[in-house]
């Protein structure tokens, strides 16, 4: 009885702390921030400009809110471009170290011919020893992410997990695997730019605000700390059971072992047959039965009229030459990096579907044809672009339709393969267009 007694208020004692715990994580635990504010970090802005080309770039300081003014000009250079750029060091060597924050929170308004479609590029420059070369600044780390900012809509929060290197940078300095992934542990420089689909004319980047937020003690950690204050307790009492009745208590710690081994490969079997239900085990893209309840339900508001839907059908030019030329082998690494290629320019909403052999078809809620068809041009001159090892040269085509109130998805996808089809009887590398007569 006076065991039981000494039990109960143990395990009260353990309950209060906890609370007072929690409550004090609660209030004090979740404030680090860390503000890219003017006044603390110099901005200056650039453009294609140093490269060659005529693109004209000036930066107002209006308050304490920075505004680049735009004007992107056609030229000898490929790619216009401007952008603004954060010091946060004047040693590109000695940034800060940024890994204790988890998210950015961005309040970018955009401004320009491409109001409603355009996105802002946001680079995290960190200096990687094993690239890095003085005397190539591009050699700092690109981990980059295009977002739709839009004007006067208010911030976004934006984990880490959405930002990805860019995959350029990755193959012009031929970074080993283990240096690939997003790091931001030495940040000496933010960029702000237009993205790489910008057309010409004039553009406004404003920062409102860019700040960096996190925990100073993370949600796991704390869990730990929670954690560790039960198993104390836990074990306090475990090693008096275990004089009690020491059987006892190694029959239920096999037991819980045994369980524990079941459980773990209940979960590993579920997570394998989970994935091979939903993404295509080659490239990673969706398969169709993963969309088809998606699909299904976007269909329907389609046609109730609140929302819209374009489709991409994509097949990569004369794939068969790479399988008899080159083998198997090469051809699946080649569809591996065309769908991830594919993936960095698409939004969150889209979704990448391996059709069937070389062919793909990408789905955009919320988009029209005009905007479906600057998409696939994007990605047609990126792959026609692109160096692919081994193979050298690849074109895709493209067909782009629109799915109209009143279809369903067959006839609109069947209507995109008969663009695709146009598309590769023009001359391949194209994209073509057909919309459906109403």
């Amino acid at each position: 009885m006076l065991n039981q007694q000494l039990y109960i208020k143990v395990v009260l004692v353990i309950i209060v702390l906890n609370a007072f715990l929690s409550i004090g994580y609660y209030f004090l635990g979740h404030d680090k921030t860390l503000e890219m504010s003017p006044q603390d970090y110099p901005y200056k802005v650039a453009s294609d400009s140093v490269l060659g080309g005529n693109s004209q770039v000036s930066l107002n300081l209006d308050g304490e809110t920075p505004v680049m003014s735009c004007r992107l000009v056609k030229s000898s250079y490929p790619w216009p471009y401007c952008e603004m750029t954060i010091s946060l060091s004047d040693d590109v060597t000695q940034g800060i170290d940024l890994s204790g924050y988890d998210r950015v929170f961005l309040d970018i308004d955009y401004q320009g011919v491409q109001e409603n479609t355009a996105k802002v590029r946001v680079n995290i420059r960190n200096y990687e020893p094993k690239v890095f070369d003085p005397k190539d600044d591009n050699t700092l780390k690109y981990n980059g992410i295009e977002y739709h900012a839009g004007f006067g809509q208010g911030g976004k929060e934006i984990s880490y997990d959405k930002f990805q290197v860019l995959t350029w940078w990755l193959f012009d300095y031929n970074v080993p695997i283990e240096e690939s992934g997003v790091k931001v542990d030495n940040v000496s420089m933010i960029q702000i730019a237009t993205d790489s689909g910008s057309v010409l004319g004039e553009h406004t980047i404003t920062v409102n605000k860019i700040t960096f937020k996190g925990d100073y003690l993370s949600p796991r950690a704390f869990a730990l700390v929670l954690l560790s204050t039960w198993i104390s307790a836990a074990l306090a009492f475990l090693f008096h059971e275990l004089f009690q009745s020491r059987k006892r208590v190694r029959k239920m710690a096999a037991h819980a072992e045994h369980l524990n081994k079941l459980n773990k490969a209940l979960e590993t079997k579920y997570t394998e047959v989970a994935l091979i239900a939903t993404k295509d085990e080659l490239t990673g893209a969706c398969n169709r039965r993963a969309i088809r309840e998606w699909l299904d339900d976007l269909a329907r508001r389609v046609r109730w009229g609140t929302s819209s839907l374009s489709v991409i059908y994509v097949d990569l030019d004369h794939f068969k030459a790479v399988n008899d030329n080159f083998g198997h082998n090469v051809g699946d690494q080649v569809l591996r990096e065309f769908a991830k290629l594919v993936y960095g320019q698409l939004r969150e909403s889209d979704r990448l579907v391996r059709w069937g052999g070389e062919e793909f078809v990408i789905f955009c809620p919320k988009a029209g044809i005009e905007g479906a068809v600057l998409v696939a041009e994007r990605i047609r001159l990126m792959i026609e672009n692109y160096q692919w090892p081994e193979v050298g040269v690849l074109t895709c085509s493209f067909g782009v339709t629109e799915m109209v109130s009143g279809e369903g998805v067959t006839e609109m996808i069947a209507r995109a393969d008969e663009a695709l089809y146009h598309a590769k009887k023009n001359g391949r590398n194209r994209v073509e267009v057909l919309e459906k007569l109403i």
